[in-house]
């Protein structure tokens, strides 16, 4: 990395639009002094580094870490697993200014120009740069106005993408990709990343790997870093930004426009086929709004819980009834106006969970990575437009397609679909030694010890895993509880 853990000031190189900054909670905490120094630091950008030699006399926070086994966002943003530990969340604040929104007509410039100034600002001081990219919507078009950047600067950009094959096969659109742009594509295989199982159990940066993805990501960027790159790019944070919602049609009628809100609902695509998109998208919360707030949330009060994994154990179901509470606060302190969505984005504890998982990337490969589309001058940008503005032409995220058009082959412009992961899961792990390799780690034995699971309902659902690799649930929520378990005990955790 080229800046140093004492470094202060965010815009120095230390990657992403958002940085992770360890700190010791209290000087107490601090290891005995040798010298007059203290062994280990009070402040760090490596958690390892903080933890000093002996990570593993650092008890660990159960309730912290129930984070990480239910894979819900923390109640606790400045929450580490490790007692004492704190984390602060630095990023860049907004710096421009760019008044009041534009008509409809004039959209897809206005976001193309703050599209532009993002990637900008996420290249500064880089003359080689990847863009990790598949061929989905989001990475592609960074990739599109990457390319631009470099035609611009004298700098060089290039796509590295994991080649795999699946429904909603993302090769065929990168090739498309390639061609339209005219650009390098260096591609790796699920398998090639199979030696990096061994983050399981060693975790990277005295932390357990986040996701199953997580390794092959690593591989990706490594790559990209043996490829002369000095920067990643990513498309994390495209779809909560460009998403948009059928629902924000409602706003048409609320100004008085009834029929040609209507109009909008039966020539949306991209949303899925109500029988009747008039009512679903318009009527239905239009009336919503002219509900009193106390009877909304007593109609919220009475929808079916969400049935829980039976593995969880009762450290993680509290953790989440908390959760619940926190996001039922947050629902009800619903934005205003544009600084108070800005605020609300920059608060989000997804965007902690994002950097986390950007921090251990970059720790393990060696390289920074950002993500353009969590710049808040971005956000800022987006969110003073009406929300009904993001399904420019009728289309699910029809805004960035008309914003970076012409950057995207014909297949890309129209794609309503994306790639499924599991294929590229399943090789990887086969080419690991394959899931059954991870039983030893079903017990649960670690993670049930801190209350986190459930031992016999927790091997079950290794069972059902492991029987049928194809449902996604459980490579997100199993899978990172069997990493968590490897991780506790490669620490020595019982």
């Amino acid at each position: 990395m080229a800046c140093s853990d004492s470094c202060a000031d965010r815009r120095c190189d230390v990657g992403g639009p958002a940085s992770l900054v360890f700190r010791r909670r209290s000087l107490q905490s601090l290891s005995p002094t040798v010298g007059g120094d203290s062994v280990v630091p009070r402040a760090s950008r490596s958690l390892a580094a903080l933890l000093g030699a002996a990570p593993h006399e650092t008890a660990i926070d159960p309730v912290a870490l129930a984070s990480w086994v239910t894979r819900a966002p923390p109640n606790r943003t400045t929450a580490t697993p490790y007692v004492g530990i704190e984390l602060d969340h630095v990023m860049i604040p907004p710096q421009r200014h760019l008044g009041g929104p534009p008509a409809l007509h004039e959209a897809p410039a206005y976001v193309r120009r703050a599209l532009v100034a993002a990637v900008d600002v996420a290249l500064a001081g880089v003359r080689r740069v990847a863009v990790a990219t598949g061929g989905g919507l989001d990475s592609s078009v960074l990739l599109g106005l990457a390319t631009e950047w470099a035609k611009r600067t004298g700098g060089t950009a290039f796509a590295i993408g994991l080649d795999f094959e699946g429904p909603g096969d993302d090769r065929p659109h990168l090739a498309a990709l390639e061609r339209h742009l005219g650009c390098e594509v260096l591609r790796v295989r699920p398998e090639e990343a199979a030696p990096r199982i061994s983050l399981l159990s060693e975790g990277v940066d005295a932390m357990p790997i986040l996701a199953a993805s997580v390794p092959m990501e690593i591989e990706l960027y490594a790559r990209a870093r043996a490829n002369g790159a000095e920067r990643v790019l990513s498309g994390a944070g495209g779809d909560e930004l460009f998403g948009g919602s059928p629902q924000s049609l409602a706003e048409i009628a609320w100004k008085g426009h009834p029929l040609r809100a209507a109009h909008a609902a039966r020539r949306l695509t991209g949303f899925g086929e109500p029988s009747s998109p008039a009512w679903s998208w318009v009527a239905r919360p239009f009336l919503g709004r002219l509900m009193p707030a106390r009877v909304r949330a007593w109609r919220a009060r009475r929808q079916p819980a969400y049935e829980l994994p039976a593995w969880f154990g009762p450290v993680a179901r509290s953790f989440l009834e908390e959760s619940r509470r926190h996001d039922d606060d947050r629902a009800a302190r619903l934005p205003r106006d544009a600084a108070q969505s800005l605020a609300a984005i920059r608060s989000d504890p997804h965007r902690v969970v994002l950097a986390w998982g950007r921090h251990q990337e970059e720790q393990a490969a060696g390289i920074d990575s950002w993500d353009p589309y969590l710049d808040l001058d971005l956000a800022a940008a987006v969110i003073r437009l009406p929300p009904d503005y993001l399904l420019f032409g009728d289309t699910w995220r029809g805004l960035l397609r008309a914003a970076a058009g012409d950057l995207l082959p014909h297949s890309l412009r129209v794609r309503m679909d994306k790639a499924r992961f599991e294929p590229a899961l399943q090789r990887f792990m086969a080419a690991a030694g394959g899931l059954e390799s991870l039983r030893p780690l079903a017990s649960g034995r670690a993670l049930a010890a801190l209350g986190l699971v459930e031992p016999k309902a927790f091997a079950a659902a290794f069972d059902a895993f492991a029987a049928a690799p194809d449902e996604g649930r459980s490579w997100v929520a199993l899978w990172s509880a069997l990493s968590i378990e490897a991780f506790l005990r490669g620490r020595g955790s019982s």
